[in-house]
């Protein structure tokens, strides 16, 4: 799957938790494109069934498109807070993970979720013992 594929249908869901609604100009303003960029996405997004668009032109995810943003989000989510867990600031954690999320496998992925885990693991009970 094409990265910005991945980083519409990702926005598209970010703007919808945040606002309850998705336009083409939010996902312009969010993605800082062009509106006729959006609007050629828009277009493809409909074709491959991960998005609709009412008369209104609301945009709405389908399942499909749920499941890859909120697929693309996770591994986001994960790769971002390891980072963070390493000691590299939040900004550039971000913008490791967004380039990062897109680039890898579903196995390295696993891996990188079970490291997480442990990382929390030792974290937390550092935290909660106090030091």
């Amino acid at each position: 799957m094409k990265k910005t594929t991945e980083d519409y249908l990702k926005t598209i869901y970010k703007i919808k938790q945040l606002s309850g609604e998705v336009r083409s100009v939010a996902i312009a303003e969010a993605l800082s494109v062009s509106k006729p960029t959006v609007s050629n996405k828009v277009k493809h997004l409909i074709k491959e069934g991960y998005i609709t668009m009412d008369g209104s032109y609301l945009i709405e995810l389908t399942e499909k498109g749920l499941a890859v943003a909120r697929a693309t989000l996770d591994r986001n989510r994960t790769i971002r807070e390891l980072l963070e867990g390493l000691g590299v600031d939040e900004k550039t954690a971000e913008a490791d993970a967004c380039e990062m999320e897109h680039a890898i496998s579903l196995k390295s992925m696993d891996a990188l979720k079970k490291l997480a885990g442990r990382h929390c693991l030792m974290t937390c009970a550092v935290n909660a013992d106090g030091e």
